[in-house]
């Protein structure tokens, strides 16, 4: 067998655990004693050991950490309790000649002393290959052997032993006596559901409990009974195949993991920050979880499945597990609160933090993993990854035969990220029955590039919130946050709240969020306001840019590009089918109230909506410029070609699509009752730009064309004379704000052909070669316009083009 070694850890983060024999500060014995019978720790009021920290810690039998905190339900380790051993022997042993040759033990750590005491006493021998086990968690039935080593025997008769657990044949052979003796003795005891739980690690607290309860009651604490020899991982840990056999834990030199056992056996490690690698496809086979925590623990009970999430929010997965391409199959992890029953009086309520790991913190990571035939299920944070991370996610999958089912936060692959997504797809269900739902994420809050080149082929159904990439998205404290080169292919169903092709919903308070480059094909439905991209945009800080559709997107409200749209949105456009109820948009279902901004953007497909149907968007109250629609409108009240109802102000714009309405349409606004300017319409696609207009209305340069005029063929007589339709609106562009800013540029209209003057000819055949390639430039002197040859009117190439 291979040793165990822990990664070193940086010295300052180890424990002053009392007075005695060396430490790791190099602090004098009257210090130590100084601190611990002053020991006020910040983190033991209310626990329920708080006053048996006090108390050890007056007797100098724990101590703390340097922040003042004790973190009484941390595990402890092997040298750790060994240290707290050593600290109520009442003879302790000359050192001076013991040496030390485990092959895991530094001759430079602080634990030196603590294990030459140790030695010497008799009261270890380490493992058969040769380690102490540094860094090991140490079990509850190890704790009892080693405590039960030093005291003598009971001889009281009439005192209740193990055999009253019922549990007691999980108890291994070589601690049996001693557990045996700890019971009769009152040290240790079972839960309230009877059981001992042997292999389950000891906390700080207890470890403070049992060594009290022997301090106070023995005389003699001395060991001179020799050790029984422990036989590897499986004595310390539940697992018995589960110890690593090849690998030291480095980033050179990996823990190999070839078998579930050796999976499960990773929870053991959690907090050492140890690389990990497959080596193989695993399959789980085994149940894992055999045993449910007491009724009134509070703990969370994993037994309805076969495993259990690694990592927790008290102790999380902070090492880093390399799955190199394999998957891991048949893991059935479900979760269920302890103690506290169910509305119906009997059910209880799904756990939380459910996945393969249950919180990565900070500085872990998972990478290169396939999770498929798998079962998830939780309630908050859930995914099949991670239910939690702080870490990076890379490279994962959940194959089309994984399925997660969650409540709040629940995502394919993570329940809720603060780091880095890179590169994840999801192509099982998801399920989430409140809010944020996701494809590969539930939630993310994340700085910087928080979500890149992932993609989502499975079904996402879900409530509130609710995205084909992520449910909710919304930027970091203190930094702006991006979702890029996302895309969608699968079907995101929703109940009566927002959903999204990307994002459910997109929010930047104080800081910005953006969705840039982003897409979706799939089918996005649900009975709220649904949009390709996002269901909505919330505040002027969340922007999309950059960002197609060409799905379908229906709902009461539907935009193409996004449902309710506060933000901005600018180059983009729609080939999808969208259908709404009320608001139905090219790009975007509405806006509202002055927020929002659509610039730059176009529609080709269809919009259907009983009212207030639009090329670009249902209602604007805020503002629209420089884009065009070309796609066929249809509804029955306030139908329109760029908006269905306009509250705001839209200019720079023309529509090219047919429009078809029974109650106020018209080939740019179904009905108007604001500003409305330097806007043209083609007149085959209706029988007016504006199909009502209020009082209120204003109108200046809104134009009826010619395919002819629209497409650059001829100019329009304008009050400075014969121009281009892209020359007068990039003219009208020179005075907007952002122009002379100089945040935005004058030319955002372009022909995919160019005519230069100076020809001696007449009129001048010009084609754009149907957008396959460079544009032909020739010249002419015709006065009233160009002239195309009618084989080569290509409409959707020739009518004005957004300059990207």
């Amino acid at each position: 067998m291979k040793k165990k070694k822990l990664i070193s850890f940086v010295v300052s983060f180890m424990l002053i655990l009392s007075a005695g024999t060396g430490s790791a500060y190099g602090e004098t014995s009257s210090e130590q004693q100084s601190a611990a019978q002053t020991a006020t720790f910040s983190d033991i009021s209310g626990h329920w050991a708080e006053n048996i920290i006090k108390e050890a810690a007056s007797l100098k039998i724990v101590g703390g950490y340097m922040d003042g905190t004790y973190l009484p339900d941390n595990l402890i380790k092997r040298e750790e309790f060994y240290k707290l051993l050593t600290n109520i022997l009442t003879v302790t042993p000359d050192i001076a000649n013991t040496k030390v040759n485990f092959t895991d033990v530094l001759d430079y750590e602080w634990y030196v002393p603590t294990i030459k005491i140790a030695v010497a006493a008799g009261i270890t021998s380490g493992y058969e290959d040769g380690t102490f086990g540094i860094g090991l968690m140490i079990s509850r039935q190890e704790a009892a052997k080693v405590a039960g080593s030093v005291i003598p025997g009971s001889d009281d008769d009439s005192a209740k032993g193990v055999e009253t657990a019922l549990d007691k044949g999980n108890i291994a052979a070589w601690a049996y006596p001693y557990v045996d003796l700890m019971f009769k003795k009152g040290y240790m005891k079972g839960d309230t559901e009877g059981n001992f739980r042997p292999t389950m690690a000891l906390t700080r607290a207890e470890a403070a409990a049992i060594l009290l309860n022997v301090k106070k009651n023995e005389s003699v604490i001395a060991a001179n009974a020799e050790e029984l020899t422990l036989t590897g991982c499986s004595q310390v840990h539940s697992v018995t195949q589960g110890a690593f056999t090849k690998g030291e834990g480095t980033r050179n030199d990996p823990y190999q993991i070839a078998t579930e056992e050796q999976l499960n056996h990773i929870r053991m490690h959690v907090t050492e920050g140890a690389f990990y690698i497959l080596t193989k496809d695993i399959a789980i086979t085994k149940d894992f979880v055999t045993a449910a925590p007491a009724i009134a623990s509070g703990e969370d009970d994993w037994s309805a499945g076969n495993f259990q999430p690694i990592g927790s929010k008290a102790i999380p997965f902070k090492g880093c597990l390399d799955g190199d391409g394999h998957t891991i199959s048949g893991l059935n992890i479900t979760g269920t609160v302890g103690g506290s029953k169910g509305s119906g009086g009997s059910g209880k309520p799904a756990a939380s933090y459910a996945g393969l790991f249950g919180y990565v913190g900070q500085g872990g990571s998972v990478e290169d993993l396939t999770i498929n035939s798998s079962s998830i299920t939780g309630n908050q944070y859930t995914g099949s990854i991670a239910g939690y991370t702080e870490g990076t996610i890379k490279n994962c999958r959940l194959g089309s035969k994984g399925t997660v089912n969650g409540s709040t936060n629940t995502g394919g692959i993570v329940g809720f990220s603060t780091a880095t997504l890179t590169s994840l797809k999801n192509q099982g269900t998801v399920t989430g029955k409140s809010a944020n739902t996701g494809g590969i994420a539930g939630a993310v809050n994340a700085p910087g590039t928080a979500l890149i080149s992932c993609q989502n082929e499975g079904t996402v159904n879900g409530n509130e919130r609710t995205g084909g990439i992520v449910g909710s998205f919304a930027s970091a404290a203190g930094e702006s946050s991006v979702i890029k080169e996302c895309y969608n292919k699968g079907t995101v169903n929703a109940g009566p709240y927002n959903a999204g092709g990307i994002a459910g919903a997109a929010s930047g308070s104080n800081y910005s969020i953006q969705i840039e480059s982003c897409g979706n094909s799939g089918t996005v439905t649900g009975s709220g306001v649904n949009g390709g991209i996002a269901g909505l945009l919330e505040t002027s800080k969340a922007t999309v840019t950059q960002s197609q559709n060409s799905g379908t997107v229906a709902g009461n409200g539907a935009g193409g590009i996004v449902g309710n749209n506060q933000g901005i949105i600018s180059y983009c456009y729609n080939s999808g089918t969208v259908e709404a109820n009320l608001d139905g948009g090219g790009i975007a279902a509405y806006q509202q109230n002055g927020m929002g901004k659509i610039s730059k953007c176009y529609n080709e497909g269809k919009v259907t909506a009983k009212s207030f149907a639009g090329g670009i968007t249902g209602e604007n109250e805020s503002k629209i410029d420089n884009s065009y629609n070309s796609g066929k409108i249809n509804g029955t009240n306030y139908i329109g070609g760029i908006a269905g109802k306009n509250l705001g102000t839209i200019t720079n714009v023309y529509g090219a699509g047919k429009v078809t309405g029974e109650n106020g349409a018209g080939s740019l606004v179904g009905r108007n009752a604001a500003a409305l300017s330097n806007s043209f319409w083609l007149d085959t696609t209706g029988t007016a730009g504006v199909g009502l207009s209020d009082g209120t209305a204003s109108q200046q340069l809104v134009k009826k064309v010619t395919h002819e005029e629209l497409s650059g063929q001829t100019r329009i007589k304008t009050s400075n004379g014969y121009e281009l339709v892209v020359d007068v609106m990039n003219a009208n562009n020179k005075t907007s704000a952002d122009v002379i800013n100089k945040t935005e540029p004058a030319a955002v209209w372009k022909y995919l052909y160019s005519v230069t003057s100076g020809s001696t000819g007449g009129n001048t055949v010009i084609s754009d070669g149907g957008g396959i390639v460079a544009p032909i430039e020739v010249p002419s002197d015709d006065s009233t316009g160009n002239t195309i040859a009618s084989e080569d009117l290509e409409t959707k190439y020739l009518y004005p083009a957004i300059i990207l």
